[in-house]
Formats: C-alpha cells, sequence, structure tokens
C-alpha cells in the first residue's frame, strides 16, 4: 500500500460519518464533501467550516426528488451558495435506474442546479445514473464550468465527449470488483480521471471510504501502465485544476 499525503476523494459524504468525520480532516485527504438534501447540506457546510481540507457542495440528490418542493428546494441552495460563498453543488443529477418514477421532478430539480450552477459559476458532483447522455446535454446546454461524473459506468462511447467538454471521470474503490469501471478506467485519459471514495457506501460487500484510496491508485496504476506516482500526481493536478476553475 503506497502511503501519501494529500490522496484526492472527490466525492465523500462526510456528514454520514457521524462525529468521526474528523479522522479524515488531518491533511491526509483532499475532498469535496457532497450532501443529499437541505439537512445535509448545512451538515456539510458546517463540516468544512471546521475541516480546511474539505469542499462543501450543496444540493438534492435525485433519490430525493420526489420528496421535496422543487422551487423551495432551489431557493433555498441559492441562498446557501449565495449567503456562505458555497461553489460546488453536489450530489445532484438524474437518475433512470433506481427512481424513473420521479424522473420528471428530477429533470426540474436539476435544471434549477444547472442555472444556478452557470449563473454563480459553480462546478457540479453528478449522479447521473442511466442518464448519462440527458445529463451531458443539460451540461452544454447551460454551458457548465467544471463537472465530475461520480461512479462513472455509462456508455464508454460518451468517455470522449465529456473530456472533451473539459469534464472529469470519477473513480472509486468499486474498481476492485466491478467490471464496467475498469474498462472506464482502460478508457478514460488519466487527465480526466478524479479518484473518490463515495465513503461511506457498502457495495457487493465492500465498504468504501477513504481508507481505500492508496490501494485505488495502485488499480489504477496497473490499468493505465504507468507507475503509481504519475497516477497519484496527474489526479492531484486534476484535482486542482477542478477546483480552481470554480468561482472563489
Amino acid at each position: 500500500m503506497r502511503a501519501v499525503s494529500a490522496l484526492v476523494d472527490s466525492h465523500i459524504h462526510l456528514y454520514e460519518y457521524g462525529d468521526s468525520w474528523v479522522k479524515y480532516c488531518s491533511g491526509r485527504y483532499s475532498m469535496i464533501a457532497v450532501s443529499d438534501d437541505l439537512t445535509s447540506s448545512l451538515e456539510t457546510f458546517d463540516i468544512c467550516r471546521r475541516c480546511p481540507h474539505a469542499v462543501p457542495a450543496v444540493g438534492i440528490h435525485p433519490w430525493n426528488a420526489g420528496r421535496v418542493s422543487v422551487e423551495d428546494s432551489l431557493k433555498a441552495i441559492e441562498k446557501l451558495v449565495s449567503e456562505y460563498n458555497i461553489y460546488f453543488l453536489g450530489e445532484v443529477g438524474l437518475d433512470r435506474i433506481f427512481h424513473p418514477e420521479t424522473f420528471e421532478i428530477q429533470r426540474k430539480l436539476f435544471e434549477g442546479f444547472l442555472r444556478i450552477a452557470s449563473e454563480h459559476r459553480l462546478g457540479l458532483s453528478i449522479h447521473a445514473a442511466g442518464a448519462w447522455r440527458d445529463v451531458l446535454d443539460l451540461l452544454r446546454k447551460y454551458e457548465v464550468a467544471a463537472v465530475v461524473f461520480h461512479w462513472y459506468t455509462g456508455p464508454l462511447e460518451l468517455i470522449d465527449e465529456i473530456v472533451n467538454e473539459g469534464f472529469f471521470i470519477g473513480i472509486n474503490p468499486a474498481l476492485f470488483i466491478q467490471k464496467k469501471h475498469e474498462v472506464v478506467v482502460e478508457k478514460a485519459p488519466i487527465e480526466a480521471i478524479l479518484t473518490e471514495s463515495d465513503g461511506p457506501y457498502r457495495y457487493r460487500g465492500l465498504s468504501l471510504g477513504p481508507e481505500l484510496l492508496s490501494d485505488l491508485l495502485e488499480k489504477i496504476s496497473q490499468l493505465k501502465h504507468v507507475g503509481v506516482d504519475e497516477v497519484f500526481e496527474q489526479v492531484a493536478r486534476n484535482f486542482s485544476k477542478l477546483v480552481s476553475s470554480v468561482r472563489r
């Protein structure tokens, strides 16, 4: 296992760790901490005020779209963005696989987030299960500046289009057991890859979390046939590029 500092975790649900989030704030990880609803958005912002190595992302997960008022939620999130100088939205997006019954509500909510992102020059951490093309087309429509496609398992033919837009592909420890994710790593240029944990999440018996990021770098280096130091350094550059491309 490689022991390094400033491992990149571009998608982590820090608020779900309860009080133990503090163990990830020693400087070993550079993180984007995402939210799932208004309550967790406030929790995430509060955590990130005390964790200088985490960038807060606020928003409504598409799985929660059917439980909220679209108009009220958008107003509340935009107020957070404006009052607290937040510059990432996440986890936001569309989902045709797990919640197709709320897809039209998801779309209204997501387009609202895209408007906010475009007007305030925000970055986005995107959930796009089964709706990869829909999301990409909408991102182009709203001319959003900075995007990570979280846990990308979409069509391989879309990767070149995503990369050509300057967007990033999120790769997490599911890579150890998910063949499609492995193929994505082989296809995507290293200049477009960002590591993530999606912690705390359990996937096929695997507990995803920042502790697996060192091993994730090793796995990516094997699949890309380059040294692990090169992967680490390139991912760090990619993360810096992402964060520097949004308003500060």
